[in-house]
């Protein structure tokens, strides 16, 4: 209903109060506790807000199932650019859903990465970091997650890809690239066996 023009910190994020009204009753919210953006996946619903922690900044993430009691996963970013999406399992059979955070890479040698959060019922669980960095076609490294029910799929398994590549002279399109391709699997826990890039 109406925006404050003093600022309150929380969470590290300076905010103004928000005249809300629900249910024929009105109060007041601090800004940063609404949430940014929301998605949903059948009866599931994530909320996401941010937090900062000096020079770092980090979304917090809730998942409400049927309304009810919600689970929280705070990761780091790498950007404050990012777009969500929650979906299905993928075929990945001991989870209920994924919720994806893409970062929207808007200029050269930006990570256009992202983040997979996997949600089993009990926990939501920052399950995947991947990387996405072109400087226009010069360089490039490149990381996919394959999910069984993708294009290209194995079943139970999550098929881990990555291409790394630099353009060496353009006049005789000398391009080098160097392709990785694994199979993980999802133990409730983790990625199993780590990739290389997650070990450094």
């Amino acid at each position: 209903m109406e925006k404050s023009d003093s600022k309150m910190e929380f969470d590290g994020i300076e905010s103004p109060w928000y005249k809300v009204k629900a249910n024929d009753k009105v109060g007041f919210v601090l800004g940063n506790l609404i949430s940014l953006d929301k998605a949903t996946n059948g009866n599931l619903t994530y909320l996401v807000s941010l937090k900062k922690d000096g020079l770092k900044l980090f979304a917090k993430t809730r998942v409400l199932e049927n309304g009810l009691d919600f689970k929280e996963n705070i990761s780091q970013l790498m950007t404050g650019e990012f777009s969500i999406k929650a979906i299905g399992n993928k075929g990945l059979e001991n989870i209920k859903s994924i919720f994806e955070i893409d970062y929207l890479a808007e200029s050269c040698g930006v990570n256009g990465g992202g983040i997979y959060l996997f949600y089993d019922g009990e926990n939501l669980i920052k399950a995947i970091d991947y990387t996405q960095v072109a400087d226009a076609d010069a360089y490039w490294f490149i990381e996919e997650y394959i999910f069984p029910n993708d294009k290209d799929g194995k079943e139970g398994k999550i098929v881990y890809k990555r291409e790394v590549g630099e353009t060496k002279e353009y006049e005789t399109e000398w391009v080098e690239t160097k392709s990785t391709k694994r199979i993980l699997e999802w133990n409730g826990k983790e990625i199993f066996p780590k990739t290389e890039n997650e070990d450094e």
